[in-house]
C-alpha cells in the first residue's frame, strides 16, 4: 500500500483550530471543550479524547499558573493539528522561561509531566526565542481510524456538557467519614456501577474504613461542600508503610480545573507525611492501556497475579472474548520517598529472578544467604487474614513464624477451600531468613511464586498464590513491556509445574 495515498488530500498537517486564551483558570473549560470536540469530529475515539483533554489540561494549568507574574496580563496559543497518525496539540506562551527539560527526563519526578506521558503517545517541547516555548502534544490514532477517519468521522460525544460556572470556588481538603454518600453519588456520575472497588457503593462500610485509618482520601468539594472530586489511597492495616492508590474523579461538570494534578500533589504530600513509603497499583491486562500509564508515570512491575479478580469485576463498555474467567492484574509499584537500605534473605529458587525486579525497579538491597541455623521460630504463628467474599479472593500475611507455621497455613487453606474461595494471596517478609527456608515446604501446598511487594510487610515480601479449582488461560492476558513478558512468563511457568500436572486443576 502507497502510504502517501492514505487520506492525503488534506491531512498532511491540517490545522482545525487555532486559539488563543487570556491566562486566566476560569476559561480553560472552554479550551477544554474545544480540544473534546474538535478531535471527536475528526476521528478520535472516545479514550484517546479524554486522554488528549487531560494533557491539555495540564499543560494549559502549567502557563496559567506559573508563566506569569501575578497581576500580570498575559495570554497563550492552544492550536490543534491532524496529521494522518495523529492528533497534535501545540500550546505556546511569552511567559518566563522554566526548565523544559524536565518534560524530558526518562523518569520525572513532577507528578504533572508523568500525568502528561500518561496520555499522551509523545511529548516535545522547545525554546523559540523571544516568541517564547511550545510544548507539544500528541495522541496517536487507532489504525482503523486512521485509515477511515475522513470516510466516517466520530461522533461527537455529550458536546453539550453543562458546566458549572467558572466563578464558583472549589476547595481541596481531606474526606471526612461522613460524607461518604456524597462520594458514592461522585462515583456513580463518572464510573456507574463498574467500579472494581464495591466497598465505595456502601457508604456506611466506607465510611468506617476512613474512620479505621485504611482509607486515606482528598475531596474536592464546591460551595455547597458538594464533592467533585476525589482521589484515595488504600490500606490494608493501619500500620502499612505502602498504600494503594485508587478511586480518582472528578465530576464531569468540574473538568478543565486542574482538579487531579492538585488532588495527586496533595495526597502525596500527606502519604509522606504519614510516614508512607511508597504507592503500588493493579493493572488490569485484558488490554495494556493502563499497563502503559503506570510505567509512563514512573512505576514498574513487580509481578502477576494470576486469575486475580472475578470474571463481573470488569471495566464498563469492555468486551472480552472470555467473559468467564478470572482476571490477571500486574503489580506495579513507585516509591514517594527516597529508599531505605535493608537486607533481605531470597529464595534460592527464585533468587535470579527477584534480583532483576529489584534490578528493574532500581531498588537497592542488600542480600544475604539464608542459612538453617538463623531460623528462629516462635512458639506459635501469626497470620493476619483478609477476606473479600464478594471476590472470592482472601489475602494472608505472614506476621511471624512459628513451630506450627505449615500446619497452621495447611489448615487455613482447607477452610477457605471450603468456603469456595478461588484465590490465595500470601505474602512473606522477606527479611526473615525463615522465608528463604521454608518456601520450598510452601509451595508444596500448591502456593507459587507471582512477584514481589516492597515495603509491604515492614519490608519487602514474596508473593505467592493459591488457586482453589480455577481455571487460567495465559493467551487471554495482555502484556506491555518487554520486562513485564519476561516476568509474566516466568509466572506461568511456576503457576504450570503447580497446577498442569494434574494438581488443584479445575
Amino acid at each position: 500500500m502507497n502510504p502517501d495515498a492514505v487520506g492525503k488530500e488534506k491531512v498532511d498537517k491540517e490545522t482545525l483550530a487555532s486559539l488563543k486564551f487570556k491566562a486566566e483558570l476560569k476559561l480553560l473549560p472552554i479550551v477544554l471543550k474545544a480540544v473534546r470536540d474538535v478531535t471527536c469530529r475528526y476521528g478520535l475515539d472516545e479514550d484517546s479524547v479524554r486522554d488528549l483533554e487531560l494533557a491539555t489540561e495540564e499543560a494549559c494549568h502549567n502557563v496559567i499558573e506559573h508563566a506569569y507574574e501575578p497581576g500580570e496580563e498575559g495570554y497563550y496559543k492552544v492550536k490543534i493539528h491532524r496529521e494522518p497518525t495523529c492528533f497534535r496539540i501545540t500550546v505556546r506562551d511569552q511567559g518566563i522561561p522554566f526548565n523544559l527539560n524536565r518534560l524530558n527526563e526518562e523518569e520525572p519526578s513532577d507528578i504533572g509531566v508523568r500525568l502528561m506521558r500518561a496520555c499522551t503517545d509523545e511529548i516535545r517541547s522547545k525554546y523559540l526565542g523571544k516568541r517564547g516555548k511550545v510544548v507539544e502534544l500528541v495522541k496517536n490514532f487507532p489504525f482503523e481510524s486512521v485509515n477511515n477517519m475522513e470516510k466516517s468521522p466520530t461522533k461527537i460525544q455529550s458536546s453539550s456538557l453543562d458546566l458549572a460556572p467558572p466563578s464558583e470556588i472549589v476547595t481541596l481538603r481531606l474526606m471526612r467519614s461522613d460524607e461518604t454518600v456524597s462520594l458514592a453519588r461522585l462515583i456513580y456520575r463518572v464510573y456507574g456501577y463498574s467500579y472494581p472497588h464495591e466497598d465505595i457503593y456502601y457508604p456506611e462500610k466506607f465510611a468506617s474504613l476512613i474512620e479505621s485509618g485504611l482509607v486515606t482520601s482528598c475531596v474536592a468539594v464546591n460551595e455547597l461542600d458538594e464533592i467533585v472530586g476525589h482521589l484515595g489511597v488504600f490500606l490494608e492495616t493501619p500500620t502499612d508503610h505502602v498504600g494503594e492508590s485508587a478511586l480518582a474523579a472528578v465530576d464531569p461538570r468540574y473538568r478543565g480545573r486542574g482538579l487531579f494534578p492538585k488532588m495527586k500533589k496533595m495526597m502525596m504530600e500527606e502519604v509522606a507525611s504519614k510516614g508512607m513509603l511508597g504507592l503500588y497499583s493493579r493493572a488490569v491486562t485484558v488490554h495494556v492501556a493502563s499497563q502503559k500509564s503506570n510505567v509512563k508515570m514512573g512505576a514498574k512491575e513487580t509481578g502477576f497475579v494470576l486469575a486475580h479478580s472475578p470474571p463481573t469485576a470488569i471495566f464498563k463498555k469492555m468486551k472480552t472474548e472470555t467473559a468467564n474467567i478470572r482476571r490477571t492484574v500486574a503489580l506495579f509499584y513507585v516509591p514517594v520517598v527516597p529508599d531505605r537500605e535493608q537486607t533481605v534473605f531470597l529464595p534460592y529458587s527464585h533468587k535470579k529472578t527477584i534480583n532483576k525486579i529489584y534490578k528493574h525497579a532500581k531498588i537497592p538491597r542488600l542480600f544475604k544467604k539464608a542459612n538453617p541455623g538463623d531460623v528462629k521460630l516462635a512458639p506459635h504463628s501469626h497470620i493476619y487474614s483478609h477476606v473479600l467474599p464478594e471476590m472470592a479472593s482472601a489475602f494472608l500475611r505472614v506476621n511471624e513464624y512459628g513451630v506450627d507455621f505449615i500446619d497452621e497455613l495447611r489448615l487455613q487453606v482447607q477452610d477457605l477451600s471450603l468456603r469456595k474461595i478461588e484465590l490465595i494471596v500470601l505474602d512473606l517478609p522477606l527479611k526473615d531468613p525463615s522465608t528463604a527456608i521454608l518456601c520450598p515446604e510452601i509451595e508444596k501446598l500448591n502456593f507459587f511464586f507471582c512477584g514481589i511487594m516492597p515495603e509491604y510487610l515492614d519490608g519487602d515480601s514474596i508473593r505467592l498464590q493459591y488457586l482453589n479449582n480455577v481455571a487460567f488461560d495465559p493467551e487471554s492476558v495482555d502484556v506491555y513491556s518487554e520486562f513485564a513478558w519476561e516476568i509474566f512468563n516466568y509466572v506461568v511457568g511456576e503457576w504450570s509445574k503447580h497446577y498442569q500436572n494434574g494438581n488443584n486443576k479445575e
